[in-house]
C-alpha cells in the first residue's frame, strides 16, 4: 500500500509541471490519463481495499494514451512518454525496455523507407539524335 502511494504521489507532482515543448505535451496527455482512470478506478474501491488495481488500470491508460509510432516526432513524443514512465515508475523498467525496443524499430523502419521512385527523366535532344543516329546505322 505505502508503494502505490508513493508511486500515486509521484505521479500527481509530476503531473503538476508546466508543459514545455512537444515532448511535453505527450507525456502530460499520458499523465492525464492516467490519473482520470485511477481517480475513476479507486471510486470503485472500499475503503479498506489497496489501490493496486486502480494503479494498474492507470497504467493501462497511459500506455493507450501514448503517441502512435508513425512519423519522427510521434516516435520521439513516444520515447519521451516511455522514458518518463520507467522513471517515474508508471511501467518497470524492464517492459520500458520493450517498449523501447518497438520504438527503435519504428525509428529504423522510418528511416530506411524506400525513397520515391519518380519518371525516369527525358532524355535530352542530343541524346535522343545520337540515340537515333545510332540506330540508323
Amino acid at each position: 500500500m505505502a508503494e502505490a502511494d508513493s508511486f500515486a504521489s509521484s505521479v500527481q507532482s509530476a503531473r503538476r509541471k508546466p508543459a514545455r515543448g512537444g515532448q511535453t505535451r505527450a507525456i502530460s496527455k499520458c499523465l492525464r490519463a492516467y490519473d482520470r482512470a485511477y481517480k475513476k478506478a479507486l471510486t470503485l474501491l472500499d475503503e479498506d481495499q489497496s489501490d493496486f488495481e486502480a494503479c494498474r488500470a492507470g497504467n493501462e491508460a497511459y500506455l493507450r494514451a501514448t503517441p502512435p509510432l508513425c512519423g519522427y516526432e510521434n516516435i520521439c513524443d513516444y520515447i519521451a512518454c516511455i522514458s518518463y514512465a520507467s522513471m517515474t515508475e508508471v511501467i518497470r523498467h524492464k517492459d520500458a525496455e520493450h517498449y523501447i525496443n518497438i520504438a527503435r524499430a519504428a525509428l529504423s523502419a522510418f528511416f530506411h523507407q524506400p525513397r520515391p521512385v519518380g519518371r525516369p527523366p527525358k532524355p535530352s535532344a542530343t541524346e535522343s539524335s545520337a540515340g537515333s543516329a545510332a540506330k540508323n546505322k
